[in-house]
């Protein structure tokens, strides 16, 4: 399957609606949160995790089944049901009102497909097979997770708080670029790891102005 890969924005404002209580949906609802998005979760029943993400206040909850309407004003929409008639109406149901929607191990039935994603801060590496193999979309994850750890969100926090600086002393092109690799291909992360963010943030810039 061909695919257009893209990162999403604004779901902080924008209506998002998950069909089903079970482990899947409590794992979709979990990536979304992480997104910043308002989450609406449809179904009858709950997981312990889910119920506790609505006791808390992270979700909203209407406890029963999908009803033809919950889709109004939504944006975006997840089908994570056990019911093949339930996911095949949510699913006619967003392509009448325009909504993205994804139906869980059904790309056929989807305008967009879920990756499994590292997250590391603000980086987020997507891995995709297509729609092929979840199993080996889950493995290439972890091996990636061993790879890329939590000092590369240090690093890209730190680079964004370098930015205006880069901006401002460096012209646009390669000088720019160059003297942004300057601190990216440093010894930064050992710095990050053994020292701690503020010396990093010292030796980040002391890297970036030298010539």
């Amino acid at each position: 399957m061909k695919y257009y890969t893209i990162c999403l924005v604004g779901l902080p404002s924008r209506q998002t609606i998950v069909l089903g209580g079970g482990a899947v949906a409590a794992r979709k609802v979990e990536g979304l949160l992480e997104a910043g998005a308002q989450v609406k979760v449809i179904s009858p029943q709950l997981t312990p995790e889910l119920q506790q993400m609505a006791d808390s206040g992270y979700v909203e909850v209407l406890q029963r089944p999908y009803q033809e309407g919950d889709l109004e004003n939504a944006y975006l929409a997840i089908a994570a049901t056990d019911d093949p008639v339930v996911n095949q109406s949510v699913w006619a149901e967003a392509e009448r009102r325009g909504c993205l929607v994804n139906v869980v191990d059904d790309p056929q039935h989807s305008n967009f497909i879920l990756p499994a994603v590292v997250r590391r801060g603000e980086i987020s590496l997507a891995i995709s097979t297509g729609g092929n193999s979840p199993a080996l979309a889950r493995r290439l994850r972890e091996r990636i997770e061993q790879e890329i750890g939590p000092e590369y969100g240090v690093l890209a926090e730190l680079l964004g708080e370098l930015r205006p600086e880069l901006i401002a002393d460096f012209p646009e092109g390669k000088e720019r670029l160059h003297a942004a690799l300057r601190v990216v291909d440093s010894d930064i992360l050992n710095i990050i790891q053994n020292h701690g963010r503020d010396a990093a943030l010292y030796y980040a810039r002391e890297r970036l102005h030298r010539k």
